[in-house]
C-alpha cells in the first residue's frame, strides 16, 4: 500500500505507512517537531490495479473518498526547501496523516462543504468541487510513473492551516456536518 500526497501545484511524494494514524487515536507529537501544522486532503482509495491509465477511464480506478489531516513541522520544512533537501523529515513522522472512515463517492456532493475546526473554532471552510474535476488526469499521470494498487491512497491537498497546533488542541473535520475526523494532539 502506498500512501500519495498530491500538493496544490499537482507535485506528489510518498510518505510510509508509519504515518498513519486511524480511528480517532490521539496523534503523539515527536519531541523534535518545533512548529506543528496541518493540511487538509482529499482521499481516493484505489480498487484496481493500473499502470498508464488514460484519463477517461481514470474514474473507474476509485469509488470511495475519505479525508486526512497531513501533519508537518513548518520550520523543519522551511529549512529543508531552502537547503534543496528531501521533506521526509517534516512530514513522515509516525501518526503524521490522520485518516477518515471512507464513504461512497457517490454518497459525497461535489459542492459539499468540508470544515475544520480547532477547539470548536471553525477555521476553514473548504469546497472540493474543484479537485474532484481535478482528479482523473492526476491518477492518469501518476500511473505513468507508478503502477497504482488496490488499496494505494492518494490525497489531493485542499489547503494549509494557518495557525499553529499545540499540545492537547483538538482537532476535527466534518463534511456537511458529518464528523469525519476527530483527533487530539498529545
Amino acid at each position: 500500500m502506498k500512501i500519495i500526497i498530491v500538493d496544490h501545484n499537482k507535485q506528489f511524494r510518498l510518505i510510509p505507512d508509519s504515518a498513519l494514524l486511524l480511528k480517532n487515536r490521539p496523534l503523539f507529537c515527536p519531541d523534535y517537531v518545533q512548529a506543528l501544522h496541518a493540511k487538509v486532503a482529499l482521499v481516493m482509495k484505489i480498487n484496481r490495479l493500473g499502470k498508464y491509465i488514460q484519463e477517461k477511464f481514470a474514474p473507474t480506478y476509485y469509488d470511495e473518498i475519505g479525508f486526512a489531516i497531513n501533519f508537518y513541522d513548518k520550520n523543519c520544512l522551511k529549512t529543508l526547501i531552502q537547503q534543496g533537501f528531501p521533506w521526509e523529515r517534516a512530514t513522515c513522522f509516525d501518526g503524521s496523516f490522520v485518516l477518515s472512515e471512507f464513504v461512497k463517492l457517490s454518497e459525497v456532493s461535489s459542492r459539499s462543504e468540508i470544515l475544520c475546526s480547532k477547539n470548536n473554532n471553525e477555521i476553514q471552510v473548504h469546497l472540493f468541487e474543484q479537485t474532484i474535476r481535478e482528479i482523473p488526469s492526476i491518477i492518469s499521470e501518476l500511473s505513468t510513473y507508478m503502477t497504482l494498487k488496490i488499496g494505494d491512497y492518494i490525497a489531493f491537498e485542499l489547503g494549509e492551516w494557518l495557525t499553529s497546533i499545540a499540545m492537547n488542541d483538538v482537532l476535527r473535520l466534518s463534511v456537511d456536518d458529518n464528523q469525519m475526523i476527530n483527533v487530539v494532539v498529545k
